[in-house]
């Protein structure tokens, strides 16, 4: 009984915080560029959270990553990172977008 006494505060604190995806390494989002293979983003950025395929857009892109890493904690405040990787048919990035935001 005295350890779940003690473990109390410890375990509320931990039911307060959430988290989605993995986190995000963001030392290579500026980097992505276009004409770039799948192999070296998985290699920067690992497996992405969502894969999607979708109909031909204007730049030539058909398929999606997008990497996301969310964090909240209980005092509201929370960070959330996504990068959003579009590839073409033959594998090569044909555009991207990245953004960070804090409250």
């Amino acid at each position: 009984m005295k350890t779940i006494r003690a473990l109390s505060p410890l375990l509320l604190l931990l039911a307060a915080c959430a988290t989605v995806g993995r986190k995000l390494d963001t030392t290579h989002v500026h980097d992505v560029k276009s004409g770039q293979r799948r192999d070296q983003i998985s290699a920067w950025f690992g497996a992405p959270t969502e894969e999607a395929s979708f109909a031909r857009n204007a730049q030539g892109c058909v398929e999606r990553w997008q990497y996301t890493h969310a964090t909240a904690t209980f005092r509201a405040s929370s960070r959330r990172r996504v990068l959003v990787v579009d590839f073409d048919d033959a594998g090569a990035v044909c555009d991207t977008a990245y953004s960070e935001v804090d409250r």
